[in-house]
């Protein structure tokens, strides 16, 4: 809540004692708890948004040029959100799209305008290297998961692995039915720990950012609706996880 305008703090007056009253000072320890019993007992954070902004607008600050693969990327909504974001995504970002043909096709033309912005149906369309793979709700879709990121890696030898909505976390490695409208698509869950040692040790990238990612499920925000499977395979989020080269 706020009331009046003033030229400065003089003119305004006011309780400067504020920041030493129990009030101020119990809401502070209220919210230090809150983050220590997160810390001890959830460990990971959430967050709303994928983490890809954040990984272009900090190498924009170490180079000229940001060069992105975005595999399973759609008709280009993260992109959209790039330039939304990042000032300087529009002219410094070179972003290239692989996904379904059904998909390209129905591609608005406004799309195909971005003069930076590519599209493919396949990997052989993009030769050059990027500082970027990600990959953002789509890896459940992929059954040979280790086939596709060795050449991914092998291919474009990123400098960052970034996954966004990665499904994994301390359950086995499983295949479900993804109920859509009718339609059950295959859908693969992901061990943690056996993806994150598959980086590790077969690719060489290490975890550097891990936090939980808040899905809009129905216009709602709220964890998984995967009762229709065991409690010891279930998940409550997915993960938006960026993986660094050693």
């Amino acid at each position: 809540m706020w009331e009046g305008v003033f030229n400065n703090f003089k003119e305004a007056g006011g309780d400067l004692d504020a920041f030493e009253s129990d009030t101020w000072i119990n809401k502070q320890k209220d919210k230090i708890c809150h983050h220590l019993y997160q810390l001890e007992n959830v460990a990971l954070g959430v967050s709303k948004d994928y983490p890809l902004s954040i990984v272009v607008s900090m190498l924009l600050s170490q180079q000229d040029k940001v060069s992105i693969m975005d595999f399973g990327g759609g008709m280009g909504f993260q992109y959209l959100e790039l330039l939304a974001k990042v000032p300087l995504a529009k002219e410094k970002v070179m972003y290239a799209i692989v996904d379904g043909k059904q998909t390209l096709d129905a591609l608005p033309n406004q799309m195909r305008m971005y003069r930076n912005l590519h599209f493919s149906t396949t990997l052989e369309m993009f030769k050059n290297s990027f500082d970027i793979v990600h990959i953002g709700s789509t890896l459940q879709y992929i059954e040979n998961w280790r086939e596709l990121l060795h050449n991914l890696n092998h291919r474009y030898q990123p400098k960052y692995f970034v996954f966004s909505d990665l499904l994994a976390g301390d359950i086995p490695t499983f295949t479900s039915h993804q109920l859509f409208y009718g339609k059950k698509i295959p859908h693969l869950f992901l061990n943690w720990n056996e993806f994150a040692n598959y980086m590790s040790s077969d690719l060489g990238f290490l975890v550097h950012f891990k936090s939980k990612f808040i899905h809009n499920i129905l216009n709602q925000e709220d964890i998984f609706p995967n009762f229709g499977i065991p409690p010891t395979h279930q998940i409550d989020r997915g993960l938006n996880v960026i993986f660094c080269r050693q």
